[in-house]
């Protein structure tokens, strides 16, 4: 059904269309064989006019009556060969009439129930006119009917007859204008009832019969030629959502077998970075000891120059082996074998000594850090070490993307709830366009400012995945050139919500 869901909605259209049609045709048919009816019956009249004047003619004679100054009064029966003459026309009355419409005898006796002759009628007739309708007459059942006639005023009466019970006629009833001898005058009106009821039927089942099959052929012919059209459009329509389902799951599979890839190349970047820290680590923490051990035993054997180097030598060590840190918790991250240890800890105390590690730093660019607490308790639950990692990254992101003598601003207050860190500088900031990807693992704002500072991506991606490990946010705000705020709010005992972060994590 929903294949060629045009072409049953246009059968259905089509049946209804069909049903309507053929009521309105059937109609159409009766109307039509009812004028053709009155039609023919009329021409018949006309022909048979002799016949019946002769008939007139002879119930005249027979009362010895003149019809030359007007309508004869009659009061005899009609003979039998007169009865059976007019039977043999189908003939089931005649009328006269005077040019008042007053009916003066007629030869259907108690047949026929009481009618009125229209008005119309007699003006046609008076005039010359012939005048002729289709209508219905209920006839009275008389084995032996009586044919008396009578003046009945202008009604049609009869009587005689003994049976009550009756039936519907169709009849074609013919009014002529009766003409005086010298025939340049009208005196009466004759009025002739035919019956046509079996005629009637005939005519409506031919008409109908023809009406209806040149219709339906023309309409049946015309539904299919659309039928046809309707049908090769819907096939089309199938074969085009056909094609789109198609297309649709043909870029569904790439788009997985991409993803697919994707995570391929995202595993072998984990184990490859994996084992490359872990390769580096070694021979950095044998450069950092060494150069610790030169540094506290030198005993005047090296000069000023010397030791500067070697100090650099352990600044840079220093430097990566904290990249380095971060590489391995971004791979254990990014395998999910990361796991939270939660201990209490005060948060005032841990991030005096987060921001004390950083003073040489930043004292060498002439910086200054301003610490905000408020006066709450500041005992929390949650990973330490995890916690002054995420400080860490942050500040060491402040220190190396603001501009000397500046202030850099860390906030802590803690709630029953949460505890929450912001960390605010007034560096060079970040655009609208980049915050976006400021979350992906080694992208870096690419701009002159940004040019001058080393730096691998990868410490945002981390704070920001540690803290949502403890069931936390991490929200950045910044325009570039005008600092930035980051803030991190993390639930201030462990929670359910922590917990199935950590779960999560190390699945």
């Amino acid at each position: 059904m929903s294949k060629y869901r045009l072409t049953t909605a246009f059968v259905l259209i089509s049946v209804l269309t069909l049903g309507t049609a053929a009521f309105a045709l059937n109609f159409l048919a009766a109307r039509t064989a009812e004028a053709n009816l009155v039609e023919l019956t009329t021409e018949r009249s006309m022909r048979d006019a002799s016949i019946i004047a002769g008939v007139v003619n002879q119930l005249l004679a027979d009362q010895d009556v003149d019809s030359t100054d007007g309508p004869a009064r009659l009061a005899h029966t009609v003979t039998i060969e007169s009865q059976k003459l007019l039977d043999s026309l189908r003939v089931i009355d005649i009328s006269l009439y005077d040019t008042t419409g007053r009916n003066l005898w007629s030869t259907s006796g108690d047949l026929i129930s009481e009618r009125t002759v229209p008005r119309s009628v007699f003006e046609s007739a008076s005039n010359g006119g012939i005048s002729s309708s289709l209508g219905t007459i209920e006839i009275r059942g008389s084995e032996v009917p009586d044919f008396e006639i009578r003046e009945s005023g202008n009604h049609v009466a009869g009587i005689g007859g003994s049976d009550d019970s009756s039936r519907k006629t169709d009849v074609v009833e013919i009014y002529l204008p009766l003409l005086a001898a010298s025939g340049d005058r009208v005196v009466g009106v004759i009025g002739i009832t035919r019956d046509v009821t079996g005629t009637l039927t005939a005519q409506i089942a031919k008409t109908r019969s023809s009406v209806m099959i040149i219709t339906l052929s023309s309409l049946g012919g015309v539904f299919l030629i659309l039928l046809i059209f309707i049908f090769v459009a819907d096939i089309k329509i199938f074969r085009v959502n056909t094609q789109k389902i198609r297309t649709e799951r043909e870029l569904s599979d790439r788009s997985m077998l991409d993803s697919l890839e994707t995570k391929r190349v995202g595993q072998m970047k984990d184990r490859f970075l994996s084992s490359l820290t872990h390769e580096l680590m070694t021979p950095l923490t044998s450069i950092a000891a060494f150069a610790g051990i030169i540094l506290r035993n030198r005993d005047g054997n090296l000069g000023k120059k010397d030791v500067e180097h070697l100090l650099v030598i352990k600044r840079n060590t220093v430097q990566l082996q904290r990249l380095l840190d971060n590489l391995l918790e971004l791979s254990a991250l990014n395998k999910g074998e990361y796991e939270l240890s939660y201990v209490r800890f005060n948060l005032r105390q841990t991030l005096d000594e987060v921001t004390e590690a950083f003073m040489p730093a930043v004292v060498r660019k002439g910086q200054k850090i301003e610490l905000k607490y408020d006066d709450s308790d500041a005992i929390v639950e949650a990973d330490e070490g995890r916690i002054r990692q995420v400080i860490s990254n942050l500040l060491t992101n402040s220190i190396m993307y603001s501009p000397e003598d500046t202030a850099i601003t860390v906030s802590a207050w803690v709630t029953d709830l949460l505890f929450t860190v912001t960390i605010s500088d007034n560096g060079i900031g970040i655009s609208e366009k980049d915050k976006d990807q400021l979350f992906t693992a080694f992208f870096r704002a690419d701009n002159e400012s940004t040019r001058s500072v080393t730096g691998t991506g990868i410490g945002l991606v981390s704070a920001k995945q540690i803290v949502e490990l403890h069931g936390g946010e991490l929200i950045l705000e910044s325009n570039l050139g005008k600092g930035m705020t980051v803030q991190v709010s993390i639930p201030r005992f462990r929670t359910r919500d922590s917990t199935e972060s950590r779960v999560l994590g190390a699945a």
